[in-house]
């Protein structure tokens, strides 16, 4: 299983301007992603903006990932980035660094 980064932020285009109808795309939005946590399949969602967040999703593949995201769009464009633990990641680095370097 990989970890995925997902950057997302609302399309103000499709977005209601009627108060009420407001409310309603986000009572929606939120009861999403509260699904997506209850059932493991997200992990820290967080808001920066009120339009604009990050969450951690853990997933077999991008492909996978995205599908999680196919359930807010088009709502909300996101951008999904694979995130390579530390400490899988550093001895790759490392050894490519030191090929390099020789």
């Amino acid at each position: 299983m990989s970890i995925y980064q997902i950057h997302f932020k609302a399309n103000p285009a499709l977005w209601p301007s009627d108060p009420k109808e407001n409310l309603a795309v986000w009572e929606k939005a939120t009861a999403g992603g509260e699904a997506m946590i209850a059932s493991g399949a997200m992990h820290d969602l967080c808001l920066v903006t009120a339009s604009e967040g990050y969450c951690r999703v853990t997933a077999d593949s991008a492909t996978a990932a995205l599908s999680i995201c196919a359930t807010f769009f088009p709502m909300f464009t996101q951008e999904v980035q694979e995130l390579v633990p530390w400490d899988v990641a550093k001895d790759t680095v490392l050894e490519a660094v030191r090929k390099a370097a020789q």
